[in-house]
């Protein structure tokens, strides 16, 4: 039987292939962003301080918030219970009552 949901393999991959994604290309390309305007535009040496910087906290900032989404996603205590439900999930005629 395949495996679905979070316990895919491939699944766990590409949670964890898009956390690094997340923490390496915000820094790399506000690195390479402020190297650029610093190197062709002639900015001051400063500017490539402040792109590090935003870079960092954009990181942490959608790290941060990937991370809270993704600790929903896996909290077991928030979802509901599909046992709680009055009627069969796969009758799809609630009117019955109703209509005699």
């Amino acid at each position: 039987m395949a495996k679905n949901g979070k316990d895919n393999p491939i699944a766990v991959y590409s949670v964890v292939s898009q956390i690094g994604l997340i923490i390496l290309l915000p820094l790399l390309l506000f690195i390479w962003g402020g190297s650029w305007l610093v190197n062709t535009l002639g900015w001051p040496h400063w500017v490539k301080i402040i792109f590090v910087v935003l870079g960092i906290v954009t990181m942490v900032t959608s790290a941060g918030t990937y991370l809270k989404k993704l600790m929903k996603m896996y909290d077991k205590s928030q979802r509901t219970k599909f046992s709680e439900l009055q009627h069969d999930p796969k009758d799809n005629d609630y009117y019955d009552k109703d209509n005699k």
